[in-house]
C-alpha cells in the first residue's frame, strides 16, 4: 500500500536542500557515501564490514574503523583508496582513518536464565 502525502508537503531531502546549512550537510553526506562506494573495491568485503564513511570536510574524507586492527589495515590501503577517489573525480584531497567503535545496542537489563 502506497503512502499518500498531504498536498503541500515536502520530502525530507527536499526540505534539507531548501535550507542552506542543512543542504550543505546533505551534500557532504552524499559525497561521503560516494567515496565509500568508490573505495569498496579497494577495501574488499571482509574489511568493508568493519569500516564506514565518516565526515567530509575541506577535501578531507574520514573513514571510520570499528577497531585498531581494522584502522591499521585501512591505513595500509590509503594510497590505493586516494587514487581510486581521484580517478573517479571525487572532491577529496586527503583520506584519514579514525577508530570509532560502533555502540552496541543497549541491553534490556534481563539476564538469561
Amino acid at each position: 500500500m502506497a503512502r499518500s502525502t498531504p498536498p503541500g508537503t515536502r520530502s525530507l531531502a527536499e526540505a534539507l536542500q531548501g535550507h542552506e546549512t542543512l543542504g550543505a550537510l546533505l551534500g557532504s553526506w552524499r559525497t561521503a557515501q560516494e567515496c565509500m562506494q568508490a573505495a569498496r573495491p579497494v577495501i574488499g568485503a571482509g574489511l568493508g564490514t568493519l569500516l564506514r564513511p565518516g565526515p567530509l570536510e575541506n577535501g578531507c574524507w574520514v573513514l571510520l574503523a570499528d577497531s585498531g586492527p581494522a584502522a591499521s589495515k585501512a591505513r595500509q590501503l590509503l594510497p590505493r583508496i586516494a587514487a581510486e577517489l581521484q580517478q573517479r573525480g571525487l572532491p577529496v584531497s586527503e583520506v584519514k582513518v579514525r577508530v570509532s567503535p560502533r555502540h552496541a545496542a543497549p541491553s534490556s537489563g534481563r539476564s538469561a536464565a
